[in-house]
């Protein structure tokens, strides 16, 4: 069986695709929902390294209801593409791509958070497009945001007005847990606190 991405629906819990919209003969995961500035909805998602070895992180136009491809698939970036990834598997050269998280700071620039194996264990990193929307060209962050064995994030405002990033760690099954991080969106990067 597969790893696929669906779009689904809640109240209830129910698929508005008819099956997945990934690719069929792909491994995919982690399929999250971005509307472009000029209102094309996306679904950015991972190829996964079990697959292709080298984790691609990709983004394919959606159909306006959202119930189908649009298109191809686009190759954003490649796992082996930050500095701070490191190589798993027998010879080093598996690369995981986990967890896009699209976010838009103040001064309007576009990133993404995703997450890879580093130096210090699982990793937590940006990337950014050179035109600041999805149809750009990506670069991953040249540092983690948190490279000490935590990922899988996501960032929220709380009921006190502090910005925060959101990940598991540590990244070791059945130890993981939530950690709630302050911090900055200012000058187009995420910066904790």
């Amino acid at each position: 069986m597969k790893k696929t991405s669906e779009i689904n629906i809640r109240d209830p819990f129910v698929p508005l695709s008819d099956g997945p919209v990934t690719p069929a003969d792909w491994e995919c995961l982690d399929g999250t929902l971005y509307v472009a500035a000029d209102g094309t909805p996306y679904l950015v998602f991972c190829h996964e390294w079990l697959q292709v070895k080298d984790g691609e992180m990709c983004a394919m136009p959606l159909t306006p209801d959202l119930t189908a491809a649009a298109g191809e698939p686009r190759v954003l970036f490649h796992a082996s593409d930050a500095p701070w990834s490191k190589g798993g598997g027998d010879n080093g050269d598996c690369y995981v791509t986990d967890g896009p998280w699209m976010h838009r700071c103040p001064d309007g620039r576009l990133l993404m958070l995703w997450s890879t194996g580093g130096y210090e264990g699982y990793a937590q990193g940006a990337a950014y497009p050179d035109n600041g929307e999805i149809t750009g060209n990506w670069k991953p962050s040249p540092e983690p945001i948190f490279g000490k064995d935590g990922g899988h994030g996501m960032i929220f405002r709380g009921f006190d007005g502090i910005l925060r990033l959101v990940l598991h760690t540590p990244n070791e099954n059945p130890k993981e847990r939530p950690v709630f991080l302050p911090i900055s969106d200012e000058g187009g990067t995420i910066r904790l606190l």
